[in-house]
């Protein structure tokens, strides 16, 4: 790695000062390789601390701060939220941009990055909008590849897809995103503006997006989400919402612009309510095709994906420490409440527990499969069972049960999951029904060796753990059913 950024994930420095100058009265010193981003013309700065303080750049120079001038050292504190934050909206950009650039002939005249959202500038009048849809979805294959990345001066190297340009510190893995959603398509000037956000930010605008179709749900007293588009059309062609009328290209962004829109009027039957901040453009062309997503017609077999090779899903303990920092754990309020509301005790009788109702299958959302979805494709096959082996950050734990739960009624999975809380971190396994052995024998061999509590059965085990002791607990419990599920 040639880039300067060689630890993204290190908040905090004791640097030697390598040279100093003197301009007004103040002195300035210079670092070898300064740890911290300090900005251009397409990317903000790191946000941070120099010796407790707000850095004074020479003017000119960022090469040069302010220092104290009877001191050889600096301490340096980055701001990790900022620059986790950054780092995921900066590569969810650069793999937009080489997905725009491989399968289409626009050519791109700008982008900035920020810290909650990005853009891209296309040279073009107008896009199709399944073109749109099927580059997000090849950067999202991309981002559940968890391919791995290797930052130098100037540019990416992503393995098995290609070299990109990109500047700044960059994330050790593209699954480090999560997801990747392109939110909105605006003419500006003639140019097309592409808004892209990633990670954390398009999670929160996946949940707020799900939090209006909600309140829209009980506004509307719709049966459910799925609904909610139908019975808008419905109360649209009573003239009871003034809707903005669709040209006959119902395609193209140029038009879906207009149409992208608050669905804004007075409701009559539903106590005068306004719905606001209907997304209608996009919901039109769902509709359209009965809320069918049509399947990218892309080939991505030339971008020569493969599965990822069996020797990396398996976690060397070398490695374990670095893989920790890799998937660091910012908000966990939520999973500590219910951990704390938990009692953990031995392992207990050999039936699956009561909250995974295998004869029960409640009608989920869309949303919902598409989770499953993606967690499978983490899996990797090994010998005809397909493994899922994951540390998960800022995770709802109920959301994780549901999910993993659900993966568990099917043949031939076995998953396992760390949850990271400090002394109070998880480990999940679970086993498909159709294999033939016992997870607590495996926990009663293992017990002894680690420090844990849990309860579980043969199905199903739930353990809490030390952080310092998830990874090579994970490891131990994926060698032994290894050596179970042959």
């Amino acid at each position: 790695m040639n880039s300067k950024y060689k630890n993204p994930y290190k908040k905090n420095y004791k640097l030697k000062i390598i040279d100093k100058i003197n301009r007004n009265g103040i002195t300035y010193g210079k670092l070898e390789d300064a740890p911290f981003f300090t900005g251009s013309e397409n990317l903000l700065a790191d946000e941070i601390k120099i010796n407790g303080e707000k850095p004074l750049f020479l003017s000119g120079n960022k090469n040069y701060f302010k220092v104290d001038e009877n001191k050889d050292e600096v301490e340096i504190e980055i701001n990790w939220k900022t620059r986790l934050l950054l780092m995921q909206e900066n590569l969810g950009n650069a793999l937009i941009r080489y997905f725009l650039t491989s399968n289409t002939n626009s050519e791109i005249l700008n982008y900035k990055v920020g810290k909650n959202s990005s853009y891209i500038d296309v040279n073009a009048k107008d896009f199709k909008f399944m073109t749109i849809r099927n580059i997000e979805s090849l950067a999202n294959y991309a981002v559940f590849s968890n391919l791995a990345i290797e930052n130098f001066d100037d540019y990416l190297s992503i393995e098995r897809l290609a070299k990109i340009s990109y500047e700044g510190p960059a994330l050790k893995r593209t699954g480090e995103i999560g997801m990747i959603l392109i939110s909105s398509v605006d003419k500006v000037n003639s140019a097309i503006r592409l808004t892209i956000v990633s990670g954390e930010n398009a999670y929160k605008l996946a949940r707020n997006s799900i939090n209006t179709l909600e309140n829209m749900k009980m506004y509307l007293n719709s049966d459910s989400i799925e609904n909610v588009f139908s019975d808008v059309k419905k109360l649209k062609s009573t003239g009871l919402i003034n809707a903005p009328k669709i040209s006959a290209d119902e395609n193209s962004f140029e038009n879906k612009n207009d149409v992208k829109t608050k669905a804004e009027g007075n409701i009559k039957n539903c106590d005068s309510k306004k719905i606001e901040n209907n997304e209608q453009g996009e919901n039109e062309l769902s509709s359209k095709e009965n809320l069918k997503f049509e399947e990218s017609k892309i080939d991505l077999e030339k971008f020569n994906f493969k599965p990822m090779p069996k020797k990396e899903f398996f976690v060397k303990s070398e490695n374990s420490k670095e893989e920790i920092k890799n998937d660091e754990v910012k908000n966990y309020s939520q999973t500590q409440k219910i951990l704390e509301r938990e009692k953990i005790s031995n392992p207990d009788e050999n039936k699956v527990p009561s909250k995974i109702d295998l004869d029960k299958d409640k009608e989920k959302s869309p949303l919902f499969y598409q989770a499953v979805e993606s967690f499978k494709r983490f899996a990797t096959d090994v010998a005809g069972i397909n493994y899922i082996y994951k540390v998960l950050n800022d995770v709802n734990l109920k959301e994780l049960r549901e999910i993993s739960n659900y993966i568990l009624k099917e043949d031939n999975f076995i998953q396992i999951y760390g949850l990271k809380n400090g002394n109070r971190s998880k480990v999940i396994i679970l086993r498909s029904q159709n294999l033939n052995f016992d997870l607590k024998k495996i926990y009663k061999k293992l017990e002894d060796n680690f420090e844990f509590t849990g309860t579980g059965n043969m199905y199903t085990l739930d353990l809490e753990c030390r952080e310092s002791d998830m990874i090579r607990i994970m490891e131990s419990f994926l060698i032994e059913i290894k050596r179970y599920a042959k």
